[in-house]
């Protein structure tokens, strides 16, 4: 009698383990299939702009994780948002060797997130050059938080998660006077949208609270040094204790080929926590869009300064109180291909005070380090 006892909790266990069934948001038992398998549900993340009450509906139906594209509960949207929905002709999926299939003989810490696997923003098509970021914009973003003297931790730079293990940051965020000043760096905070709450919410959609994950190691880049005035090399890597868990709140972004260009005027876009027009760190996640800046132009300004910038640093902003700023250090500057999927093509590094008109941030350009960076992933995993 004991045997079928366990046997008959044995098959319930494991039947209810294998099932994909589900209640869809609107009570109705459905399939819990990947989003690109859903077409009610894609045909609507597929319109632009993407309305927040469509974002809410997506939430409500994720019923997990496929690789790093959400599975949904697949079902058809309220009647109210399917009439403001129109189906596109034609949708956009990922190659079925893409999307949600790792390939198992590539370590996953051993290199960036893969191209068709990294730099998805649910937010779709927004307005930029604004304020405040969504709740689950720029999922990749991340705060590091260094131990005073105090026993406190206080974050003062930005990073971008770029696969499961490893944030990239700049140089001068892990090494030289921010030790002596601040403090050794010890966590990285993912998932965060303002530090002022303990949980955060945004039109009565709550995010998953933020994961603070212990430094396991850095990795400045060999070449810098605080007593440069021009920061060259200043680019570092951050290895992380563990690997994050992806949500809609926590998800890498991919980095820019090693052949990547940027012209003059093309528009890119930082984010952060960095100081406001007032003075102040924001509490809330802010977002710029800034233009590209011509290289010579922006090296002349700076020789006035005794600064000779490198052919591996490039210039963006140059607009009066538009800038990144001190405590934006270390965190990406972003372009969207027109494909929709955000890439990482450099590094805030530093400039002449904030926001000075004619006075363009400098950035450490990524495509520049993507050779260092494959290898000092490959080294710390040997």
């Amino acid at each position: 009698m004991r045997n079928k006892v366990l046997f008959l909790v044995s098959s319930l266990f494991w039947s209810y383990v294998l099932s994909d069934q589900c209640t869809t948001p609107l009570g109705e038992v459905s399939e819990c299939v990947s989003l690109y398998d859903c077409s009610q549900l894609l045909s609507a993340f597929e319109q632009r702009p993407l309305q927040s009450k469509v974002v809410s509906f997506l939430r409500q139906s994720q019923c997990g994780f496929q690789g790093y594209v959400p599975r949904v509960c697949c079902g058809p949207l309220p009647a109210q948002q399917e009439r403001q929905t129109t189906p596109r002709s034609r949708t956009t999926r990922p190659p079925t060797n893409a999307v949600g299939h790792v390939d198992p003989t590539v370590p996953e810490d051993s290199s960036p997130a893969p191209r068709n696997q990294c730099g998805v923003d649910t937010q779709g098509d927004r307005i930029y050059g604004g304020q405040f970021t969504d709740l689950d914009e720029f999922p990749w973003m991340a705060l590091l938080g260094y131990l005073t003297s105090r026993n406190t931790i206080t974050y003062q730079c930005g990073g971008v998660l770029f696969n499961a293990r490893y944030v990239l940051t700049a140089a001068h965020c892990l090494i030289g006077a921010i030790e002596k000043e601040v403090g050794k760096l010890t966590t990285v905070r993912l998932g965060e949208y303002d530090t002022q709450s303990d949980r955060d919410c945004v039109d009565n959609v709550c995010a998953d609270p933020p994961q603070d994950i212990p430094v396991l190691a850095v990795y400045p880049h060999q070449g810098f040094s605080d007593q440069n005035k021009n920061r060259k090399d200043d680019i570092g890597l951050i290895r992380l204790a563990r690997r994050v868990t992806y949500s809609y709140y926590v998800q890498p972004i991919c980095l820019v080929e090693p052949n990547g260009r940027l012209d003059v005027g093309n528009d890119v876009f930082v984010a952060g926590w960095g100081k406001t027009l007032n003075g102040r760190n924001s509490p809330v996640k802010l977002k710029l869009n800034v233009p590209i800046f011509a290289k010579n132009d922006c090296a002349s300004k700076y020789r006035q300064l005794g600064v000779d910038l490198t052919d591996r640093q490039i210039c963006a902003g140059g607009v009066f109180a538009e800038d990144a700023c001190r405590g934006d250090s270390g965190g990406p500057l972003m372009l969207r291909r027109p494909d929709g999927v955000w890439e990482t093509v450099a590094v805030v590094s530093f400039g002449y005070g904030c926001g000075r008109d004619g006075w363009p941030g400098v950035y450490t350009s990524v495509a520049n380090y993507i050779d260092w960076i494959e290898s000092t992933l490959q080294s710390s995993n040997e």
